[in-house]
C-alpha cells in the first residue's frame, strides 16, 4: 500500500505536464516573461482589454478545440483540459513544445508557429475560461481522497488548483488521468519522467481509478 501511495503522489504531480514547470517564470525567455507580465497587467486594469485577449485567444485556439474541447474543456480521454489552468504553467508548456524540450509532433509543429504575443494570449485565454468539469464516481473519489490530501496537496493544493508554476489538476477527465498513470505503469509513456516508470509499475487498477476520480471530482 505504501508503494501505491508514493506512486500516486508523484504521478499526480506530473499529470498534466513537466516537472520544470514548478519554477514559475524563471525558466522562461525574458521576452516571453515581459510580454506576459505586460498583458496580464493590462487585463487586470482594463475589462475591455480582458475581452480583447479572450476574443483573440479564442480565435487563435480554434484549431486546439479538436483535442482540448471548446474553450479548453476536453471530453476526449487522450487530452487534458486547459480551461482554468494556471497561466504561467500553460505558458511554460507552450514554450517547451515550441523549443522541442517537450515532444509531441502536432504540438511541436503548432507551437513553433506562435509568436511571443500569441503564446501569451493563449495562456491567458485558457486561464480565463471556466472549466466544465466531468462527472466523477463519488465512491471511487472517496477512496482516493485521503491519498491525494496526504501526498499531493502540498504542491497542487487541497482543492487541486495548484499555483503559479504548478499544474491545476482539479476537474481533469478521470479517463485522461487514468490513461496517463497506466502509460507510466506500462513503460510506454511519451513523457520524459524516467522515475515514473518504476514508481507507477506498482500501481493496481483500483489505485489508479480511485485517485483519477478524486481529481475529477475537485472543483
Amino acid at each position: 500500500m505504501q508503494a501505491a501511495v508514493r506512486a500516486i503522489a508523484v504521478a499526480a504531480l506530473m499529470l498534466t505536464g513537466q516537472a520544470s514547470a514548478q519554477h514559475g517564470t524563471e525558466t522562461l525567455p525574458e521576452a516571453l516573461v515581459e510580454a506576459f507580465e505586460a498583458m496580464q497587467g493590462e487585463i487586470a486594469r482594463d475589462p475591455e482589454a480582458r475581452l480583447r485577449v479572450i476574443e483573440a485567444g479564442r480565435e487563435r485556439a480554434a484549431f486546439c478545440n479538436t483535442c482540448h474541447g471548446p474553450d479548453g474543456s476536453a471530453t476526449r480521454v487522450n487530452y487534458p483540459s486547459l480551461a482554468s489552468q494556471n497561466p504561467v504553467y500553460l505558458l511554460d508548456q507552450i514554450e517547451q513544445f515550441a523549443n522541442g524540450s517537450r515532444e509531441k509532433l502536432v504540438m511541436n509543429v503548432l507551437a513553433e508557429t506562435f509568436s511571443v504575443d500569441e503564446k501569451v494570449t493563449l495562456a491567458l485565454y485558457y486561464s480565463e475560461m471556466t472549466l466544465q468539469a466531468p462527472e466523477a464516481d463519488l465512491e471511487l473519489a472517496r477512496r482516493g481522497a485521503p491519498v491525494y490530501q496526504a501526498r499531493c496537496a502540498t504542491c497542487h493544493g487541497s482543492a487541486g488548483l495548484g499555483e503559479e508554476g504548478y499544474a491545476r489538476i482539479a476537474g481533469q477527465q478521470p479517463g485522461y488521468v487514468a490513461n496517463v498513470l497506466r502509460e507510466y505503469r506500462s513503460g510506454d509513456s511519451p513523457r520524459r519522467f524516467s522515475v515514473m516508470y518504476g514508481i507507477a509499475s506498482g500501481l493496481g487498477n483500483d489505485d489508479i481509478d480511485a485517485v483519477a476520480h478524486y481529481i475529477a471530482s475537485l472543483r
